[in-house]
């Protein structure tokens, strides 16, 4: 009998300390996930390690091909240009901190459009740092610049069979997806009425410390509208070049709504 109650002590000792060693094991690899995922966050929302970049592209959007420039300069501007047979620029876009500039040089005129008035701006939370951050291929938190406070808002999933995880903004709900070596693949979300999504693809070493995703696709939907486009860039530099943030407006083009100048853009 007492053989029988020291192997019985034994035996439970042994769970005992067998379910603290499971519970102290678990604990450490949630730490160790939250370390990771930490890491993650900080990585895909630091500032570029470059403040540059230019790009030659080809777009296409809703089956019509044009060719053009992009320019982004971290923190101040970002201008995607439109040219004819690669040589006449016919459309502009200037996103800018306080506005977004569109330009028409065919018929000579231009629209200013603040982003307060864009469509489903309040879903989205579209504003500069959100496009920034979606041309930069960077995790953001719309309504917050402050690193530390935007990070406190996401939240990230376990790792799958690849190592990706997946993070959610919490306030505004968007979802980012990594493919597991702190790469942004895709940004999306979706509400009632509208769904958004981003992704990248054909990333290549741009600088020593940076790679970037040379293909984009984008796709919007506004309840019965809907907006397909994709960008594939070449010739990618991050060298400092000599280009205005703001392209200064001739006294020869008229100021238009923003409907006006969309009915006849000719793309």
């Amino acid at each position: 009998m007492r053989n029988l109650r020291f192997i019985l002590s034994v035996v439970i000792s042994a769970l005992i300390l067998a379910g603290c060693g499971s519970t102290a094991g678990l604990k450490k690899q949630k730490d160790q996930q939250k370390h990771e995922g930490e890491v993650l966050i900080h990585s895909l929302m630091a500032r570029p390690p470059v403040d540059e970049l230019t790009a030659s592209l080809s777009l296409n959007l809703k089956g019509t091909k044009v060719n053009g420039q992009l320019r982004m300069r971290y923190g101040r501007s970002i201008q995607i240009s439109a040219s004819m047979l690669g040589l006449v620029e016919i459309v502009r876009i200037e996103f800018l901190s306080e506005m977004v500039v569109i330009m028409d040089r065919v018929h000579n005129r231009y629209t200013v459009c603040h982003y307060a008035d864009i469509p489903y701006r309040n879903e989205l939370g579209l504003d500069f740092e959100v496009v920034q951050a979606l041309f930069w291929n960077r995790i953001f938190s719309p309504g917050s610049s402050d690193e530390a406070d935007a990070a406190a808002r996401l939240e990230v999933s376990a790792p799958d069979e690849k190592n990706a995880v997946s993070v959610k903004d919490m306030e505004c709900g968007y979802l980012f997806n990594t493919d597991g070596i702190n790469r942004l693949n895709a940004v999306s979300k979706s509400g009632s009425g509208y769904s958004f999504r981003m992704d990248y693809s054909d990333f290549t070493a741009v600088s020593d410390k940076m790679e970037y995703p040379l293909g984009l696709s984008m796709e919007i939907n506004l309840e019965k509208s809907g907006t397909k486009a994709s960008v594939k860039m070449s010739s990618v530099s991050t060298e400092k070049k000599n280009w205005a943030d703001r392209t200064q407006v001739t006294s020869r083009m008229k100021q238009v709504s923003l409907d006006d100048l969309l009915e006849n853009l000719e793309l």
